[in-house]
């Protein structure tokens, strides 16, 4: 389930609210003094940032000289609530010219609890881009004096941003000379025995892009993904390709990807956002071709001299992209 939090507060590191929030009513407004008294007071603030007291779930984070801590009452998605902190934490920096400290809580209060009202509904998350919520909260936060002024460029439609239909690129966008980059970036992790065979293999790789597109386009990326073909097949009534193919595992996806689609014909579909991002991740654990083999040589040559030989060994390397 999502995060369905209950009160968000944030302390100073003496414990004192600078600022809080209570979605929910299945909390008293006192659970700050259960926060203070059992983990601040006890310095148990770096063993683990999840506690549980009476009842409730304390999950927190420390930015800068700020404790930012979320109240659950019932069971939540933890990965969920620190990605809305550190999302959270963004979006207010982008607003306060690059800073997050208590200094920049206390010039931002209403500013602040008027993000807060936008950003979680019901203790449940919504749109947290800063880029889309400039478009209907466009009061200005008090900058530090140490930072530079971003210059926002205006979205035209803001209503079709603030849908959330493609939240993720501005619309009007033109460019002389459309250009697009695409970097596959793997790592190899290899265990391996003394005999030389191989205990366990893998491969961890995401698609990069840069994306300098006009309008809004619709791409689709093709991937020799096994099981991607084999439903390819199907739908056509015909054989499978013979050739190389891999076997994705663990695959995850930037929020322009159409999963329907994926789900339904495994085609990358998406109208990329405009400049660098990350497509997605995957894991590979099943067909791996190791780019080289390291074989060491040891030799005693007494008690205090030893000799080692390390022989490196290139094998065949395979690097396919399917468009």
């Amino acid at each position: 389930m999502p995060v369905a939090a209950s009160a968000i507060y944030f302390l100073n590191l003496r414990g004192d609210v600078l600022i809080n929030r209570l979605y929910r009513d299945d909390v008293g407004g006192n659970m700050v003094d259960a926060f203070r008294m059992h983990i601040m007071q006890t310095k148990e603030l770096g063993t683990c940032p999840v506690r549980q007291i009476g009842g409730c779930s304390f999950l927190y984070m420390r930015i800068s000289n700020v404790y930012i801590v979320i109240v659950v009452s019932s069971n939540a998605n933890v990965a969920c609530a620190f990605k809305f902190v550190v999302e959270a934490v963004a979006l207010f920096k982008s607003y306060f010219g690059g800073a997050f400290d208590e200094d920049a809580i206390r010039n931002n209060f209403v500013l602040i609890y008027e993000l807060l009202d936008e950003i979680m509904d019901f203790g449940y998350p919504q749109n947290l881009s800063p880029e889309i919520l400039k478009l209907y909260i466009t009061q200005e936060g008090v900058r530090s004096p140490f930072s530079s002024k971003a210059s926002d460029k205006p979205v035209p439609n803001a209503t079709l941003q603030v849908t959330g239909a493609v939240g993720w690129r501005r619309e009007g966008l033109m460019y002389k000379k459309n250009e697009i980059f695409l970097d596959i970036v793997e790592s190899v992790n290899l265990l391996m025995s003394s005999k030389g065979s191989v205990l366990r293999c893998d491969v961890t790789g995401k698609i990069l892009m840069k994306c300098f597109l006009s309008g809004m386009p619709d791409l689709k990326l093709g991937l020799n993904d096994k099981i991607g073909l084999e439903k390819e097949a199907q739908l056509k009534s015909r054989p499978t390709k013979s050739g190389k193919t891999i076997e994705l595992d663990d695959v995850t996806f930037h929020q322009c990807v159409n999963l329907t689609r994926f789900n339904s014909e495994k085609t990358v579909s998406f109208v990329p956002p405009d400049g660098e991002f990350e497509l997605m991740k995957y894991r590979i654990t099943e067909g791996v071709n190791l780019p080289f083999r390291v074989l060491p040589t040891i030799k005693e040559l007494g008690r205090t001299r030893m000799e080692i030989n390390v022989k490196v060994s290139e094998a065949y390397l395979g690097c396919w992209i399917h468009n």
